[in-house]
């Protein structure tokens, strides 16, 4: 049992006068009790925490979830409206993020007397504040993610396509440990390096091309997330340019991030900093983001976030420049927001990767 973590769950009941909180989302899930399935509710009570999933994973819950009550859910019973009997709950909390609109619907019409109060991402805020275990385990999901790249590198050429570029570098990350990749592997090459989520095609890589990397580990739960990108040959003075500007614009960020620094004013000044250079409308994404249990989670870095960093955060640095019919060049790092900096968890080069 991760009590730690649900002793802030119980918290959050008592500080929202709830009876009960219901969680529906995996990642939340696995948080707070370490099962992962495809089948699985977690009922946090006052006193007892109870995960419901079906016959498939019942054995695996009960290894797995030490110190949980573990209930098998049938069609044959409304399992959910006899725990809220079996606890006198009257006012149960839902993480309204992860729980579809037809769940809600369900619950309302066969859960009689009980009221239904949707709560945000208050958990997902929770993780925003690693522990050191999973700091360790994240470093473990970088280093594997590193090792499969660099081992990749030497073989980027022309006449690969960019799925077998993809193919090989979640191969050599599973060889490593790796679960698999923590996302789709991104592999975009000359003019589609334009599009920032290109899914890799069957075309080839030509000389002059710039080649955006976008990849990352899953290992134990936790994942990785890096960009690079490599330029192949004699590229023209164009992805030279932004190459400089959006390496910069990282090197800017890293040196910004600490706690209690604004995450817009982040945001701010890593985009001021390629609109002066004269390609703001070029680039149109966050700066960054966290990263943990899932790829994407809080705190979200861009223009519209309030909040600051707090120590034990783990956040990328990601600015990107993106010419149509050019190309375009996308640099991240991860960082741990440490007592009085920062910490670059990434170590693969990101100044110029040119191979010849």
């Amino acid at each position: 049992m991760k009590q730690g973590r649900l002793d802030k769950v119980f918290n959050l009941i008592e500080n929202k006068g709830l009876d009960a909180f219901l969680i529906k989302g995996a990642d939340n899930i696995f948080y707070l009790s370490g099962f992962r399935g495809s089948e699985a509710t977690l009922i946090v009570t006052r006193g007892d925490v109870i995960l419901l999933t079906d016959f498939r994973y019942i054995t695996y819950a009960r290894d797995i979830a030490q110190g949980i009550i573990i209930e098998e859910v049938s069609w044959k019973k409304n399992l959910l409206e006899e725990i809220c009997g079996r606890y006198s709950i009257k006012k149960i909390g839902f993480d309204c993020i992860n729980t579809t609109y037809f769940m809600y619907s369900r619950w309302r019409e066969t859960v009689k007397n009980v009221d239904f109060i949707p709560i945000e991402d208050e958990i997902e805020r929770i993780r925003t504040h690693k522990e050191p275990d999973e700091i360790d385990t994240i470093l473990k999901a970088v280093d594997i993610a590193t090792k499969a790249f660099i081992d990749v590198l030497e073989r980027i050429c022309p006449g690969k396509t960019e799925k077998q570029i993809a193919n090989e570098i979640d191969y050599a990350m599973q060889t490593l440990g790796a679960e698999g990749p923590s996302f789709d592997t991104i592999v975009a090459s000359g003019t589609r390096a334009a599009l920032p989520h290109a899914v890799p095609t069957d075309k080839e890589i030509n000389d002059g091309d710039a080649v955006i990397i976008d990849f990352g580990a899953m290992f134990e739960g936790y994942c990785s997330d890096e960009t690079c990108t490599v330029l192949i040959g004699e590229t023209n003075s164009k992805l030279k340019d932004i190459y400089k500007i959006v390496n910069d614009a990282r090197i800017l960020g890293l040196e910004r991030v600490m706690p209690g620094a604004s995450i817009k004013e982040l945001d701010s000044v890593v985009r001021s900093f390629i609109n002066d250079a004269g390609y703001g409308e070029y680039f149109r994404h966050g700066v960054g983001h966290g990263v943990g249990i899932a790829v994407h989670e809080p705190p979200a870095i861009n223009g519209s976030s309030e909040g600051i960093l707090e120590e034990n955060m783990i956040i990328t640095i990601e600015p990107g420049i993106y010419l149509p019919n050019v190309g375009g060049v996308r640099l991240e790092d991860m960082l741990l927001v440490t007592k009085n900096g920062s910490k670059v968890l990434t170590s693969i080069r990101k100044d110029i990767l040119n191979i010849k």
